[in-house]
């Protein structure tokens, strides 16, 4: 008989522009898969956004409008709005586009959980299993998904977004950004 392992950690990536109920539930779930939770940002430095094929966005400023430390602040005031235990999960940094530094900041022996939803996550959990990982899939169901793209439009717009949000990240999200957020979620690039 195979009896799985428990992994001691989990590692949860993603850009989090803003962190949202979906990201929130992920981190739950890796929480019954592992003891911790690893939580990596990508694009922790905005000077180094590339254009990616199967997500045309990714790259622009509009789509990448809070820093590494806002993001931060955010995902931690969801989960402290969710009573996650402060030792059950890590922020670091997570270069998507540097593989040869992940093992920096999250090491290969961390299971990586992905749900997919597009292109663009198929294409994420092929590279990190190429990067040395191991990969948990998990389907995602589009109809049910939120979309951080919508969550700016709206916040862009000036139209309700708080309810796609976690209890707590919300509210710190508005204590940095006040009456700043439209215009930082509207952006557009200066190349474009």
């Amino acid at each position: 008989m195979i009896v799985a392992v428990r992994p001691p950690s989990i590692a949860i990536t993603g850009r989090f522009q803003p962190f949202h109920r979906d990201h929130l539930d992920l981190v739950v779930h890796g929480l019954k898969l592992a003891d911790r939770v690893i939580i990596g940002i990508t694009n922790p430095d905005r000077r180094s956004l590339k254009a990616v094929p199967s997500s045309a966005h990714r790259h622009q400023a509009g789509a990448n409008p809070f820093t590494y430390l806002e993001r931060q602040r955010i995902i931690r005031a969801a989960l402290n709005g969710a009573a996650v235990d402060l030792g059950r999960y890590e922020i670091v940094p997570f270069p998507l586009d540097a593989p040869n530094v992940w093992p920096d900041y999250i090491s290969l022996s961390t299971p990586q959980l992905v749900r997919v939803f597009s292109d663009w996550e198929r294409d994420k959990v092929t590279t990190l299993r190429n990067g040395g990982y191991e990969v948990v899939v998990l389907d995602g169901d589009p109809a049910d998904r939120i979309s951080a793209s919508n969550v700016r439009a709206a916040m862009a717009a000036g139209q309700p977004w708080q309810h796609w949000l976690p209890r707590g990240s919300a509210e710190a999200l508005i204590s940095f950004s006040g009456q700043n957020l439209e215009q930082r979620c509207a952006r557009v690039d200066q190349d474009e």
